[in-house]
């Protein structure tokens, strides 16, 4: 299952951020090491991150500018009404044995998600 929360500025007494909702971002408590990649959006269904079984945390962050996007963690064919939505200005967090599967992703075409794997 993922692992995502969003908190609500009103809650944490947040003021001025680009969009309606603030995300935290921290280090992962494993310690593993993020890297960073671009993944193009095409229209379709395509591949987000591939298995890997040493992998801990995958998060995907959607460009305040883009349109909606969509993660389907099984890796099974992403659509924007059946899987994990990552509106824009959005990031989402996968962590634990979720992290580890193949995933995929759909969006709008030659728009990107910014993935962070480790």
């Amino acid at each position: 299952m993922s692992n995502w929360s969003r908190i609500n500025p009103a809650d944490t007494g947040a003021a001025g951020a680009p969009s309606s909702e603030v995300y935290s971002v921290q280090a992962p408590a494993d310690g593993a090491t993020l890297t960073k990649a671009a993944v193009t959006m095409t229209g379709s269904s395509a591949a987000l991150v591939a298995a890997s079984a040493a992998r801990t945390i995958v998060m995907v962050s959607n460009a305040e500018a883009n349109s909606p996007a969509a993660v389907d963690i099984t890796g099974g064919t992403a659509a924007l009404t059946a899987g994990i939505p990552v509106p824009a200005g959005t990031t989402i967090e996968i962590t634990g044995k979720a992290a580890q599967s193949a995933m995929t992703q759909i969006g709008t075409n030659a728009q990107f998600l910014t993935v962070y794997t480790g």
